[in-house]
């Protein structure tokens, strides 16, 4: 049985798109880590002030969307 030249054409598209995630999810996953280490090493002092909360806000943002990209790949 021969393979038709558009299957080969849609599983190398595939392949490109899932590396794509791949790599997608590693740089979110490391902005999200960097991310965490700093509210880590927020004083208690500071943990209260809108630019923490909005560390917090982005933490939870990038954890939902790393989910979500795990979850389809």
């Amino acid at each position: 049985m021969r393979s038709c030249p558009h299957q080969n054409s849609d599983f190398s598209t595939r392949h490109k798109r899932r590396e794509a995630v791949k790599s997608i999810l590693a740089s979110l996953t490391a902005v999200r880590n960097a991310e965490q280490r700093c509210l880590d090493n927020v004083p208690e002092s500071l943990q209260c002030t809108e630019s923490f909360e909005s560390g917090e806000y982005a933490v939870d943002a990038l954890d939902e969307i790393i989910g979500l990209l795990v979850d389809v790949y």
